[in-house]
């Protein structure tokens, strides 16, 4: 994790003073897995594949009924392919593009064996 830094208005780095400006680190959701089952847990392999054909990220799950997961910074800001594979059986893929807004995160349903890929999580 990367430490908060201290900045003062006029660019000190050493004033701890209350008008002082902090500076955190902002973490993006590149990817989130979530399970609707209610009795079946569920095998899931996930692949991201950057447009050079690379798979940059690769990750097996096992979500139990109404699980979630999630993967934070795990690929840099960009356009990718998703592949998933519910239970060594049922396959989708589609391409998403990842970055920093929650309209830019992957997002992988599945529920009573069906499996979903879509690009963003709902913001109200």
């Amino acid at each position: 994790m990367v430490p908060n830094r201290v900045r003062s208005p006029s660019g000190s780095q050493r004033d701890r003073s209350p008008t002082a400006v902090r500076e955190t680190a902002v973490q993006s959701e590149d990817l989130h897995v979530r399970s609707y089952a209610h009795r079946c847990a569920y095998d899931l392999f996930v692949e991201l594949v950057d447009s050079d054909g690379e798979v940059v990220f690769e990750k097996r799950y096992y979500l139990q009924p109404g699980s979630s997961e999630s993967e934070t910074d795990a690929v840099p800001p960009g356009e990718y392919e998703i592949r998933a594979v519910l239970d060594n059986d049922s396959q989708k893929q589609r391409r998403c593009q990842i970055g920093p807004g929650p309209t830019e995160t992957a997002v992988i349903e599945l529920g009573n064996g069906v499996l979903s890929l879509t690009e963003g999580l709902r913001v109200r």
